[in-house]
């Protein structure tokens, strides 16, 4: 009886597992949890079979002073807890790797070709593994490894090929590298300690490096691999129950328990729609490359909530881009109208949008993306209005003039209507679709709640929209616009035409200030709302708005771009923190609120 092997689990496994564990819990979802402890079951009772056979034959055996005793199937019980350790943090790498991609973009993008091939290829291991085994002798564990692990990924395979193929290939290649070149570390010092042998008549006597025999590498590689494609498999079944609600046209209710969404995955009547993905995948696209701040924003929501707010921002971001990047004044106007024009008919006939386009001026006109992107609005979810008066912000924008000296922020109640245009009303947008995804919350069904709701998300949207005019204000200048007003400059002894000729005078400063001491006077009223709203959606909330509002605390401390037109971003690590301490509030309060 000993601890070796225990203290090999105290001194590597167990720290790096809860080190992973307290940099992922505040972006765990149930459905993370739910993920992660049904491949932990899965592989211990895939494992066992396989491990208790191994050890009575001697394949590998443990000498009695590195191990307690105690067994299950022959198996030392620090084997067992081996394959539970495992498992969890190969699945908090992959959660963590892939969290900020789109499931459901990755759907519908299967190739017969290397799916056939990936068959074919790993059909081959598996004979080859029994092949060995029945050669016996120093080939025995390299078949028992082969014939085993890549049974089980050909069935994977099977299931989820061309969804694990059309995933981006670092994410999935660093999700099993970085856990395995951990094991391979860990297992090389524990091969030289002699706290487990590997039989000599069993193995090739083949080494990757001095003490870590090849037969072990590819053990802790296959495994691995097998845990990685055990979440993509998950993550698949979510996904096509995910891209499902998000085409229903009526409340969107919580999806249905586990074991029905892999049975759903696994029915071959199960269908996607293909033009559907595809518009996903493209709207992702533009946000990750056009708009980093609302695509990792939306990375902290949930399911058919999240492709619903990608739609949402596309909207936004294609729009505010056709306007702003208009050839001239009438071509943005025309773009403003024609939105205006297809909102409405997508809004009125949805599921005639398209056909009925085709008889107006502005469906036979407009930019093909605005079609597109209004065609894919959740309008089921959504109300015209808010996305109407986001058109009202974008008129205000075209009437600034620098030649004819025309400003339209002339005082504090102009630009609290501006700010009211562009960002409150996106802040409504995404409480309407929040409202429907969580139909039977209090926020939702009870009216008073709601209206003291959307009242401060409208004030937040404020909030956020004065950071970004306090940080913007040499940008802005580079296109000659000032949303300054102009009584605040007036104060100061400036005009707007001054800012846009030295956006970096030193007197300036004082109204960036003001800007930012009304936003956090905006952010300290209305953000205790948010704990009014479902547990689900407070935590992405609070991270996106503290990311935000972090922007201001930055621009406080004196932090400027090297340029004045240059964008003030936060460091990434700066983002994360912020975000984990904003997710963290809302994890760590639901497990001290849990019953004791």
């Amino acid at each position: 009886m000993g601890l070796d092997y225990t203290m090999v689990h105290v001194y590597y496994n167990i720290p790096l597992g809860v080190a992973l564990t307290i940099l992922s819990w505040p972006f765990l979802t149930r459905m993370d949890w739910i993920k992660t402890l049904t491949l932990i079951t899965v592989a211990i009772i895939g494992t066992i079979p396989w491990d208790s056979y191994l050890v009575p034959k001697q394949i590998w055996t443990y000498p009695p002073s590195a191990v307690l005793g105690f067994t299950l199937f022959s198996i030392p019980l620090e084997e067992v807890f081996f394959f539970f350790i495992q498992t969890y943090n190969t699945s908090l790498i992959y959660m963590a790797l892939t969290r900020r991609l789109v499931f459901p973009a990755y759907l519908c993008r299967s190739s017969p070709i290397r799916t056939a091939a990936g068959s074919l290829f790993i059909s081959i291991l598996v004979l080859a593994g029994f092949l060995a085994i029945f050669t016996g002798g120093h080939y025995t564990y390299l078949g028992l490894i082969l014939s085993w692990a890549c049974s089980f990924l050909l069935l994977q395979w099977a299931l989820s090929s061309g969804f694990l193929l059309a995933l981006p290939w670092k994410e999935m290649v660093f999700s099993v590298i970085i856990p395995t070149f951990f094991l391979w570390m860990v297992d090389t010092l524990a091969l030289q300690r002699g706290h487990w042998v590997i039989e000599k008549p069993t193995k090739l006597e083949i080494q990757l490096w001095g003490g870590l025999d090849m037969e072990e590498a590819l053990f802790f590689l296959l495994t691995n691999a097998l845990v990685v494609n055990g979440m993509v498999v998950a993550d698949h079944a979510i996904a096509l129950m995910h891209c499902r609600q998000a085409q229903s046209v009526g409340v969107v209710h919580e999806g249905p328990p586990c074991t029905h969404v892999l049975v759903d995955a696994i029915n071959s009547t199960t269908k996607t729609d293909k033009s559907f993905v595809s518009s996903l995948a493209h709207s992702v696209k533009r946000l990750s490359y056009s708009s980093q701040s609302m695509y990792l924003g939306s990375a902290m929501f949930q399911g058919a909530l999240r492709i619903d707010l990608i739609y949402l921002y596309a909207f936004c971001r294609v729009a505010d881009d056709l306007v702003d990047e208009a050839s001239s004044q009438d071509r943005a106007c025309a773009v403003i109208e024609d939105c205006s024009d297809l909102l409405t008919t997508k809004f009125v006939h949805p599921s005639k949008f398209r056909e009925n386009i085709m008889k107006t001026t502005s469906g036979l006109c407009a930019p093909r993306e605005l079609v597109d992107v209004i065609d894919n609005l959740p309008v089921s979810r959504l109300t015209l209005q808010p996305l109407q008066g986001l058109l009202e912000g974008f008129r205000i924008d075209l009437g600034f003039d620098t030649k004819r000296g025309t400003f339209p922020i002339a005082n504090g109640t102009d630009l609290d209507c501006y700010s009211y245009r562009v960002a409150s009303t996106v802040a409504r947008c995404i409480l309407d679709l929040v409202f429907h995804h969580y139909p039977s919350h209090p926020s939702a069904t009870d009216p008073s709640l709601r209206r003291d709701a959307i009242f401060s998300a409208e004030q937040m949207g404020k909030a956020l929209q004065y950071v970004n005019m306090a940080r913007d204000i040499g940008r802005d200048a580079a296109i000659n616009r000032v949303y300054l007003p102009t009584t605040w400059l007036k104060e100061i002894g400036l005009s707007p035409a001054d800012v846009i000729f030295c956006p970096s005078d030193p007197r300036i400063e004082k109204l960036r200030y003001r800007l930012i001491n009304q936003a956090r006077r905006l952010y300290d009223e209305s953000e205790a709302a948010i704990q009014y709203l479902p547990v689900q959606v407070q935590g992405p909330l609070r991270a996106t708005v503290a990311t935000y509002m972090e922007i201001g605390a930055v621009l406080e401390e004196g932090v400027r771009p090297r340029r004045p037109w240059q964008k003030l971003k936060l460091s990434l690590g700066r983002r994360f923190v912020v975000a984990y301490m904003a997710m963290g509030k809302v994890a760590f309060s639901q497990v001290a609120a849990f019953p004791r």
